[in-house]
């Protein structure tokens, strides 16, 4: 079995993996939406910015929540 990373997503066996479906002796769990879109870089980019020596906790929190997802 080779696991692989991609821009597109895991991987195993090259074949496309959503981690969120799951199937274990016939019950499975399946996730149906897509996944959303994220940039990497925008999201290191934020969390760097959030070790600043000027950041308030308040500050720090605002920019974890900005990570996440809506």
């Amino acid at each position: 079995m080779k696991i692989g990373f991609s821009k597109k997503g895991l991987t195993l066996d090259s074949k496309p993996f959503n981690p969120l479906n799951l199937s274990f002796r016939d019950y499975g769990i399946e996730y149906g939406d897509e996944l959303p879109k994220i940039d990497a870089f925008e999201i290191l980019e934020k969390l760097a910015a959030a070790r600043n020596e000027g950041m308030t906790r308040a500050d720090q929190i605002k920019v974890l929540q900005s990570v996440l997802p809506k």
